[in-house]
């Protein structure tokens, strides 16, 4: 049964290849390649083999074909999302470190940094700082010392318990700031 099972799926993989390549170019996975979406559409591919109902028909038939399409670009779609949250961010920007052997091949030894230009990050931060300077000019004292309670985190409810002021007022406070943040 065993054997039977690994020569399907050989068959499977075989005779699906092209329709997994065929899917994966609609797409694009943040810090991947097309062969890391093919793998996930071949992982697709064999969830619809362990999953297909075969009371509802063959694994060659159409309606297998159709159940596999959904479970790959399923497969691939949960793929590219997970790929483009927060916490793989760092992961998605950073640039690997390829070394050679003696043989001149190259193989990846780790990552490193991120990939965005340095120097872009520093204008960027520094522009940053300056539009912040000049609000904080704008900004009364009260404002000022919401502003920072808002940009640790806190929010409305206590930054007003914090400053002995109603929540209404600290939210009008914020849009206030927000107003002044356009302005600019």
């Amino acid at each position: 049964m065993e054997k039977d099972n690994e020569e399907i799926i050989n068959q499977l993989v075989e005779n699906y290849a092209s329709l997994i390549r065929g899917i994966c170019r609609r797409f694009y996975i943040t810090g991947g390649t097309r062969d890391d979406l093919f793998q996930e559409g071949m992982i697709g591919l064999l969830e619809a083999f362990r999953s297909f109902d075969e009371s509802k028909g063959d694994i060659g038939d159409e309606k297998f074909k159709h159940y596999a399409t959904t479970c790959i670009r399923r497969q691939i779609l949960d793929a590219i999302k997970h790929a483009n949250t927060k916490k793989n961010q760092p992961l998605n920007r950073s640039i690997p470190i390829v070394m050679k052997n003696d043989e001149e091949e190259e193989f990846e030894i780790g990552e490193i940094g991120m990939a965005e230009d340095p120097e872009e990050t520093y204008i960027t931060h520094e522009k940053q700082e300056e539009r912040l300077k000049i609000l904080k000019e704008k900004l009364s004292k009260f404002e000022n010392h919401v502003l920072e309670l808002y940009l640790s985190g806190m929010p409305a409810k206590e930054i007003a318990a914090t400053t002995g002021h109603t929540t209404r007022s600290i939210t009008n406070t914020i849009q206030r700031i927000k107003n002044k943040v356009r302005e600019e």
